[in-house]
Parts: structure tokens; C-alpha cells; sequence
């Protein structure tokens, strides 16, 4: 090691420069060093280049235990030891108290990386003073570069159809398929990596097999009449049956991280394996008729009789009927002239039904894992507990929609689209649901209430242009839907979609209410901070009738605890409106397709700023975002779930770019003319008030229905895809 003196200078030798960042690693007296060059000079440096380092201004002879803190351009001591967790480690540990006047600087690690600006936090005089600093997104990704995770799956499937006609009029068909997937997953967390210290290194195996069998049969007839008359009748029997086999073994604890996930005996410590296998069926039957008359009138019949596996015994089964019809009102003679070249009122209704619930969600689920251990003597037995309530009554959710639309077609249809309305009724909502106790699991899927949707729909499609060479088409779809939950069952409201984190334990952040639309977002209004940095909420005063319901709701100021009357509805995660924008076309032997999309008016709870943006992590050696460092909270204050953290969820994205060029291959090839090469790019842009990577976010959360919540949501990937398709 070597001792540098204050402002003793020292003739260098650059062994390692990072233009990124101004950082050089250099070499004093043949002693390897890891001090910050001079602003600037790094930029310029090169391997081999002499130069001149300045011995540090305070705490000489004090060594850093986790790294390098370089400010002002000054040299620090050699580091003493590595932290295998440096690289993400948000509070870096110091044997020296850190003064606030040298924040500013970069953190280097082991190797010379910059892993951070020192921002400094607490002036503390402990031992293992604490420094926060913010980490460039450039080596994150070197933090990720030390896992190992590596999947392989395989699918087959495959299809077979076989028609026959009984007589001219009768067709019999029968459809045979299966979908086969088989993956395995290898996950390794080296014990040097900041994802794998907290475990001593981590290794999982994981394996996973789904199959998918469909059987189809149908049986069309279709009658000659003369040729102003149509019909066709259609009877049919569906089977689906979806199987799913997994296990998984997960070892710590290592002495090395030579073996990876290859070696899993050699973990010390073994994780409870888990194996299961699951298994449902679907079976429908139906029928469906179609029937025109002087290729003006048409009227549509289907009814279906569908049963699932996994509702109770007495209510597998559900009937859904539907009918529809249309009127071309441009085949009349009242019609026969003027701009419109097709003009079609049509209406329906019918029911569907919803059978995405688990398997066996109607019976009592029995488990073992480590809550159903028991020791009989010296010796731990593992039994079986109830891991999910039964509900013999669960049924099918379903759905009434009716449907008034117009579809139209102007100047020999170069502009043609529809205008739609409709009204979607569901009743026998599938929810998880609170059961009264005494109960062997807190909750049940029930169904429960009732919603209602209403929306428009818009579309309007044109040929803007066409030459000898050139044809060029536009368009856009617009929507608006109003979500409205009915009825929950003599319920005034259901908790749903619990924040996730540190501190946010039992946090629910939005409410089914009935008269609301699901996805209400609930909780107290953010009113800044005090002097001390403390954060503030809008406190009211509300007076009710004798029946419990509000009737005045006053502002009262502000509290620091907000609880009761203080919670109101702070947004809905439903947008008010969608746009598509859609464009294509080809000149020549080229051809293009752009399409853009805009959603608009929903909020997003952004819950990882929530966890990520507040300082206090600094406390328990957490991370947490750069932004922390500027944001006002009192650093001993802890996050709070309110209206801070609900936010615009607008955007506009790029979504899809095509272009493709079609040409002939040539003759000695032996392949057949129109082959097309093409390049796509999905996902070339978004334009977002949001503050975090992406807004279209779609919930994993633990809830009944949660949406627009994003927790450390992977943004969307840009992707970019090349083919070449070959007729032969």
C-alpha cells in the first residue's frame, strides 16, 4: 500500500482509462492504484501515458473498505478489501466521516468502473460513516452481467383435418390437435455479485412441461336455394383439455461459485423443493345458423352449452345464446343514388362466458411446505394444510352485450369505416373475496356484483392516393369505454391491489366501488412538506346522515397521519380514450405499413418511485434512485402511499414500422416467382408525461383486479425483425 501524503505529488502511470466517465486507474511506484484523474484529462489519456496524481486533502492514513472516493480531483487511499456487492450498494461504507464539502465526485470501484457520484447524506461521526451516491445505467449493466440465467424450451405441435361429404349439402369435419411445451430454466447468483451476496450465491433448476389437446368435430349444412336466398347451419362438439407439470429445487449457501447452478449438491443450505401438476377441461357444444335474403337482409342464430373442470359440481356447465342481424340499406332503391356506395345498419346481442379461474379453484386445496411441519420426538414430520378455502357454488361470470353499429362506404368505398355503440352487463364477477372466521384460509374466489361497460368505437379508412406506380392507404380507430361497477353484493366497497416494497406492507391502493369504475385508484391528497421536510396531506372534516352516507366533506387543513375521512379517489387507471393510427402502401415492387397508437386520460401508480425515490433507504443500506437525492422528504420520514405517486399515464407510441421489397428469384433457383424480403421495427418510440420507463404496464400484483400499477415493470423491448419469404 501506498501512503500518500496531503498535497504530495506523485508521478503516475495510466494502466486503465474510461473516457465515460473521466476515470483512470493508474499505477504509483509500481503499486496499483485507483485514484480520479484530473476533469478532463481522462478524456484525452490513453494506457501507458505518465501524469501527475496530488495526494489527498483529508484522511490520510483512514482506508475506504468498499471502494474508491474521489472529489476535486484528488487522489484517496488504496482500497483495504473488496465488497463483492459494491457495484449495487447505494450506501457505501467508509472507515472515515465524509465532509459534505467534497460531494460531487465520482465513486470508482475495485477496478477502476465508476459505480456513482458521492452525494453526501448524514454528517454522522460514527465509525462506517454513510455516503449516498447515484449510479450510472452503464453499470447496471455490468451488475447483471454476473448472473447466469439460461432457459431452453421446445414446442411441438401439430394438426390434423380430415372433411367429408355425407351428400352434396352435408359435410362432416373433424379437427385433431396437440401443443406440446417442454423448458427448463438454470438461474445462478455468484456469491461475489450484489444479487447473490445476501445469499452466499444462489442456484435454481427449474423444469416445466404444458400440453394441449383439442378435439373439434363439425357436421355443416348447406342447402341450394335460388340465388336470392342463403343458409347454412352449423352443430359442433369441442374438447380441450390443458395439462401442466413443474418442479423446482433452489440451493445457497456456497463455497465457490466455480460449480454455478451445475452442482446444486454443493449449496449448503437446500430450499424446500416444489413440484406440482395441474390439469382442466372444456368442453362445448353449439350450433349456429346464417341465413340472407336478396343479399339485403341477414340474420345470425348461435347457442352454446359449455362446461369447465374447475367450477363446482352443480354449475360446470352454462348456456350462451346469441343473435344478430343486419339491414344493407344501400341495396335499396332509395338508396341507389347519392354519395354512400354501401350503407349497413347492423345490431345484436348475446352472452359469453369467463372460465379463467385455476384449476380445482371450487375444492379445498391441501399443501405441504414449511408452515405444516410438526416434530414427533427429534424428528420434524411435514404434513398438509388447506392452502385455499372450497367453494362448491363457483360458476361462470358472464357477460350481456348489445351492439347497435353503421357501416358505411363513400365514393365507391376509397373511404369506407363504422361507427359502433354498445353496452356490456356482467354479472357473477369471479372475485377473491374476505370470508367471515373462523375459515382455514383469510379468503374465497366468489361470485360477486355486477359492471357495466359503455363505449363507442369509430373507424374511418381511405385511399388517399393511387398512380401507375404508388397506392397509398390510411386510417385510424377511435374508442371511448366507461367502466361502472353495478353491485358487490349488498358491499360498499372491496380493498384491492395492495402496494408492494419495504414499508408498504397491508397498503391497499385502490377500491371497487360501486358507481366507480374498477381500477379506482384510493388513498390521501399530497400537500407538500413542513420546515423538517415531513410530508403533508389534506386532512377533512365530514358529516353523514343516519344512514352512514356522506353528505358534506370540508377542508381542515392538513395532517401528518392521514387515516378515515382523509382518503378519497385520487384517479382511475382507465384511459378515456384510445387512437390507432394506421398507414400502408407500396411504389413500385416496395411496400411500407406504419402504425402509431395513443391512450389517454388514465393514471399509473408509479409504486417502484414510491419504494425507490425516498432516501430513507440510505438508513438500511438500501438503494434507491438519484432522484431521492433532490426530492424534500425529511430522510428519517418513510414513504407514503397518496397522490404523489399517481400520475399521467398518457402516451403515444410508435409501434410498428414495415417495409418489404418484392421480387422475382431467378429462374436457375427453380423456385417460383413473388419472393419478399422485409425489415420490421416494433416499438421505435414513446411520448410519455410519465416519469417511469414505460406506461402501458399491466399488473401482476396480488388483487382482485388490479391495473395501472407498475412495479419494477420491464419497459416494452424495441425489437427488429428481418424475413424473407419464398413461394415455391
Amino acid at each position: 500500500k501506498v501512503s500518500l501524503q496531503e498535497g504530495q505529488e506523485y508521478t503516475a502511470r495510466i494502466i486503465a482509462a474510461d473516457a465515460l466517465s473521466d476515470i483512470a486507474v493508474i499505477e504509483i511506484d509500481g503499486a496499483r492504484e485507483f485514484p480520479y484523474a484530473r476533469i478532463g484529462e481522462a478524456k484525452s489519456m490513453k494506457v501507458g501515458d505518465w501524469v501527475l496524481a496530488i495526494g489527498s486533502p483529508f484522511g490520510l492514513e483512514q482506508t475506504v473498505t468498499a471502494g474508491i472516493i474521489s472529489a476535486t480531483g484528488r487522489v484517496f487511499p488504496e482500497p483495504a478489501s473488496e465488497s463483492p456487492s459494491l457495484l449495487f450498494n447505494d450506501y457505501l461504507q467508509t472507515d472515515a466521516a465524509i465532509n459534505p464539502g467534497n460531494s460531487g465526485g465520482p465513486l470508482v470501484s475495485m477496478n477502476g468502473e465508476v459505480v456513482g457520484i458521492n452525494t453526501f447524506i448524514s454528517t454522522t461521526t460514527r465509525a462506517n460513516a454513510g455516503v449516498g451516491f447515484a449510479v450510472p445505467s452503464h453499470i447496471f449493466v455490468n451488475a447483471y452481467n454476473q448472473i447466469l440465467d439460461k432457459g431452453a424450451s421446445d414446442r411441438t405441435l401439430g394438426n390434423i383435418s380430415t372433411d367429408y361429404d355425407i351428400f352434396q349439402s352435408l359435410t362432416a369435419r373433424v379437427n385433431v390437435g396437440v401443443d406440446r411445451t417442454e423448458g427448463a430454466r438454470s438461474i445462478y447468483l455468484p456469491r461475489i455479485s450484489a444479487f447473490g451476496a445476501n445469499f452466499n450465491g444462489l442456484a435454481q433448476r427449474k423444469s416445466r412441461d404444458e400440453t394441449a389437446k383439442q378435439l373439434q368435430t363439425l357436421l355443416t349444412f348447406h342447402p341450394t336455394f335460388a340465388a336470392s336466398r342463403e343458409l347454412d347451419i352449423v352443430g359442433g362438439y369441442e374438447f380441450s383439455q390443458n395439462t401442466i407439470n413443474e418442479f423446482g429445487v433452489e440451493t445457497r449457501n456456497y463455497l465457490t461459485d466455480a460449480f454455478t447452478f451445475n452442482s446444486l449438491g454443493s449449496g449448503n443450505t437446500l430450499e424446500p423443493p416444489y413440484a406440482f401438476k395441474t390439469d382442466s377441461r372444456i368442453v362445448s357444444f353449439f350450433g349456429r345458423a346464417n341465413a340472407g335474403l336478396l343479399e339485403k337482409y341477414f340474420l345470425t342464430f348461435v347457442i352454446r352449452k359449455d362446461g369447465a373442470s374447475q367450477f363446482g359440481a352443480n354449475h360446470k356447465w352454462a348456456t350462451f345464446p346469441a343473435i344478430s342481424g343486419s339491414w344493407r340499406l344501400s341495396q335499396e332503391g332509395f338508396m341507389r343514388t347519392g354519395p354512400l356506395s354501401e350503407l349497413r345498419l347492423r345490431a345484436g346481442w348475446g352472452k359469453q362466458g369467463n372460465p379463467a379461474v385455476p384449476p380445482y379453484s371450487s375444492l379445498i386445496l391441501l399443501g405441504a411446505d414449511g408452515g405444516s411441519r410438526y416434530a414427533f420426538g427429534d424428528q420434524p414430520v411435514t404434513g398438509v394444510t388447506p392452502q385455499r378455502n372450497a367453494n362448491p357454488d363457483l360458476k361462470w361470470e358472464e357477460t350481456a352485450q348489445t351492439n347497435v353499429a353503421l357501416d358505411y362506404g363513400i365514393l365507391n368505398n376509397r373511404l369506407n369505416g363504422s361507427l359502433e355503440y354498445y353496452v356490456k352487463n356482467t354479472h357473477d364477477l369471479l372475485l377473491t373475496v374476505q370470508v367471515p372466521q373462523p375459515a382455514v384460509v383469510g379468503d374465497r374466489l366468489e361470485n360477486i356484483g355486477r359492471i357495466r361497460n359503455k363505449g363507442v368505437e369509430f373507424s374511418l379508412d381511405g385511399l388517399v392516393m393511387q398512380r401507375s406506380a404508388l397506392t397509398w392507404n390510411a386510417g385510424f380507430v377511435f374508442s371511448h369505454d366507461k367502466n361502472t361497477v353495478v353491485d358487490l353484493g349488498g358491499r360498499t366497497f372491496i380493498t384491492d391491489a395492495r402496494a408492494s416494497g419495504q414499508g408498504q406492507s397491508n397498503q391497499d391502493t385502490q377500491r371497487i366501488i360501486p358507481g366507480q369504475p374498477l381500477g379506482t385508484f384510493f388513498g390521501p391528497i399530497f400537500a407538500g412538506w413542513d420546515a423538517t421536510g415531513r410530508q403533508l396531506f389534506n386532512h377533512y372534516t365530514v358529516t353523514r346522515d343516519a344512514n352512514g352516507n356522506e353528505t358534506s366533506r370540508v377542508l381542515a387543513g392538513t395532517t401528518l397521519a392521514p387515516s378515515g375521512d382523509d382518503y378519497v379517489i385520487l384517479g382511475e387507471a382507465n384511459p378515456k380514450y384510445t387512437l390507432g393510427l394506421q398507414t400502408n402502401g407500396n411504389f413500385r415492387s416496395f411496400d411500407f405499413s406504419v402504425l402509431i397508437n395513443r391512450v389517454a386520460g388514465q393514471k399509473v401508480f408509479n409504486n417502484t418511485a414510491l419504494v425507490y425515490s425516498t432516501k430513507s433507504n440510505a438508513l438500511q443500506d438500501k438503494n434507491f434512485l438519484s432522484s431521492a437525492l433532490t426530492d424534500p422528504t425529511n430522510i428519517h420520514d418513510p414513504a407514503v402511499y397518496s397522490s404523489r405517486w399517481i400520475e399521467n399515464g398518457s402516451f403515444t407510441r410508435l409501434a410498428n414500422i414495415t417495409v418489404g421489397y418484392t421480387f422475382d428469384m431467378p429462374q436457375f433457383t427453380g423456385l417460383g416467382r413473388g419472393a419478399r424480403a422485409y425489415i420490421s421495427a416494433d416499438n421505435l418510440g414513446l411520448w410519455t408525461p410519465y416519469s417511469g420507463y414505460d406506461p402501458e404496464v399491466h399488473s401482476q400484483l396480488p388483487g382482485i383486479a388490479p391495473r395501472g400499477i407498475d412495479y419494477l415493470h420491464y419497459p416494452r423491448p424495441r425489437t427488429w425483425t428481418g424475413g424473407l419469404r419464398v413461394a415455391f
